[in-house]
């Protein structure tokens, strides 16, 4: 277990599954105590504890419906009841539906805006309060460069929440300054869909400047950087996609 991160308690929503576990795993090998999220992913939030368990750290579940704007507080109070006081937030839950814009049904867009916009804003809100009262803290929120840096063809509804939660970061950390940092990160093409046809998957790949897909070890340095590196860094969004904007 590395220490940069040692006597911090950070909540990574959607941290039992996909790129949720690596930056909940990552955050617990540099030494924090990693409250672990989710919704419907119960044993693979329980894995994730149990790994960082083994390697000497502390961790433990945490369960709730963020779509529900009622399970925000709640949730906040039972980690730093059972872990301590928050100092690191982690918005990293989402949905990825796909559609055509004029095929969208409003459930699929009041699902997006409720997990990917609405919930890291309610969230960010009730951990900023004990931040700014014991004096800093990070938040972390999770992003796309679908949407937060350029439009989608059917991701319409996905697309749009990701630019709301992008314009956040920046309204977060302009107002939360000087004592809470607040920045994004804005994967590429990393863990795509396992139902992702191996042609299309070599044409992505074929298109990023560093001719491969990223794993998710590059969004959780990412992440790390901002946490340990230095501190006089807020309101950025940092896209991890091989140079694929470039294109």
């Amino acid at each position: 277990m590395q220490q940069g991160l040692a006597g911090r308690v950070a909540l990574v929503t959607g941290g039992g599954v996909r790129l949720g576990r690596a930056l909940a795993e990552a955050l617990g090998r540099a030494g924090a105590t990693v409250a672990v999220h989710c919704h419907g992913s119960r044993n693979e939030a329980e894995s994730v504890v149990g790994t960082l368990q083994a390697a000497g750290g502390r961790a433990r579940v945490f369960q709730a419906d963020l779509s529900r704007s009622e399970s925000i507080a709640p949730l906040v109070s039972q980690v730093e009841r059972e872990l301590g006081a928050l100092s690191i937030l982690v918005n990293s839950a989402a949905r990825f539906d796909r559609a055509a814009f004029v095929e969208t049904p409003e459930a699929s867009l009041e699902a997006c805006w409720a997990l990917n916009t609405r919930a890291p804003y309610l969230l960010s809100q009730e951990v900023a309060r004990g931040m700014l009262a014991r004096g800093g803290g990070d938040i972390i929120n999770i992003l796309d460069v679908g949407g937060a840096l350029a439009p989608w063809r059917g991701y319409s509804a996905y697309g749009m929440t990701k630019a709301a939660l992008a314009h956040l970061t920046q309204c977060l950390a302009l107002e939360l300054a000087p004592v809470i940092r607040v920045n994004g990160v804005a994967p590429g093409t990393v863990l795509p869909p396992e139902q992702m046809k191996p042609s299309l998957l070599e044409t992505l790949r074929r298109r990023i400047p560093q001719q491969r897909i990223g794993a998710p070890s590059d969004v959780a340095e990412a992440v790390l950087f901002f946490l340990t590196g230095p501190t006089f860094i807020t309101g950025q969004i940092l896209a991890v996609d091989g140079g694929r904007m470039l294109e």
